[in-house]
């Protein structure tokens, strides 16, 4: 039974049609097939619950409707797999699916259907059932509805995250700038300090030393890095510093067979000799193996910056000189170390540079001239109590 095309007054006289009936006819079935013509959409339901399948394989379909009729009445489908045919019809359950323009794929599952007479009773009572349970007017809505309902919801949320997002933004900002302000109020001379004791160190060919944990390891990577390169003075000669825990065969050895708290001070042992500088960066300030390398700095007559947060922590009780970034959120006291960093890098090489340390001259020629750079005392291996003058950034006031 072929439903479709012209009229059925008309089908008769339609020339694909009348193709269709000689093909029929030259196979020998043309008393088993009849043309309905077009059949108005109020009668489907009855041509569906008349046959035993229907056939639903165009080459291309995007909505599956028809295959969703048939199931509704109760009848099987073969569908090709195409379009929304393939969500329609559920393959093995309700009817079949065939690849398109596949006569003997098709003529198979329908004669497997028709020695199979108790599939087409479970086939159509499962059709009945998925299409109950999914493509009812209710459910289609509900579907929908819940869809854009998914959709509004997300961009409600995108909206909400994006404000939320700029907030952070601004928040962050403010906070990073604020703390800056502080730290520019609080440490302008402890800085100064901090450049006069790595400058003096650097003049009578001293090495720095730079230690840190995490982060605070990559920034003292990045401080030695501006002074044995350079900042912003070209063509000067590379400074002597070294940032202590990045060769790893010796710390891990160390680590490993003393102890990971005393690998900075056997490294402060290894390359620190009098007069030269330790720099020490901690968020916090009580790094064990910072603490302990300062303790022994202090032993080898080495001066001390300590570089930290919150309240200082045991290293701004045991550095010559404490910057002590006023906050206690560690990313912002670790933005201000950056700014620190540089700040020391660019005060050292241009007191230096300003002393005519180089470029113009040679290092021997330079240590042998006077600088206009302010000497270090010299401290015994256990030094005293360092007065009021660095109360400001170094000792806390002691």
């Amino acid at each position: 039974v072929v439903a479709g095309g012209p009229s059925a007054t008309e089908v008769d006289h339609d020339p694909e049609a009348r193709r269709l009936m000689a093909v029929a006819d030259e196979v020998g079935v043309a008393d088993r097939v009849r043309f309905l013509g077009q059949v108005p959409h109020s009668d489907m339901p009855d041509v569906y619950r008349s046959v035993d399948i229907v056939l639903a394989t165009p080459w291309y379909e995007p909505f599956g409707i028809t295959p969703l009729e048939a199931m509704a009445c109760g009848t099987p489908v073969v569908g090709s797999n195409v379009g929304g045919i393939k969500f329609s019809v559920r393959d093995g359950e309700t009817g079949y699916l065939v690849s398109p323009r596949d006569p003997d794929a098709l003529a198979e599952r329908i004669g497997h259907l028709y020695r199979h007479p108790k599939l087409l009773s479970v086939f159509a009572r499962q059709a009945v059932r998925r299409v109950n349970d999914l493509f009812t007017w209710t459910r289609v809505a509900a579907t929908v509805s819940e869809l854009y309902d998914a959709v509004l919801a997300e961009r409600r949320l995108a909206r909400r995250e994006v404000a939320e997002q700029l907030a952070s933004v601004d928040r962050t900002f403010e906070e990073s700038a604020n703390t800056l302000l502080a730290t520019k109020r609080r440490l302008r001379q402890p800085i100064l300090d901090a450049t006069a004791m790595v400058t003096a160190a650097f003049a009578r060919d001293g090495r720095l030393l730079v230690a840190g944990n995490g982060g605070s390891m990559a920034e003292a990577q990045h401080l030695a890095a501006e002074f044995v390169g350079r900042f912003r003075v070209s063509g000067r000669p590379g400074l002597a510093a070294i940032a202590l825990g990045a060769e790893p065969a010796s710390m891990t050895a160390w680590a490993n067979d003393v102890g990971y708290e005393d690998v900075l001070a056997r490294q402060v042992e290894a390359f620190g000799r009098h007069g030269d500088v330790l720099v020490g960066l901690s968020t916090s300030g009580r790094s064990p193996n910072l603490v302990r390398a300062f303790a022994r700095a202090r032993e080898l007559g080495l001066g001390t910056v300590a570089i930290v947060g919150r309240d200082g922590g045991e290293l701004h009780g045991l550095a010559d000189v404490s910057l002590v970034v006023p906050a206690f959120d560690t990313q912002r006291i670790q933005e201000v170390h950056g700014v620190i960093v540089h700040l020391l890098a660019e005060l050292v090489e241009q007191r230096l540079a300003d002393a005519g340390w180089f470029p113009t001259t040679s290092r021997a020629e330079a240590a042998a001239e006077p600088v206009a750079i302010e000497p270090r005392r010299e401290r015994a291996t256990a030094r005293p109590r360092r007065d009021a003058r660095l109360a400001s950034g170094g000792r806390g006031g002691r």
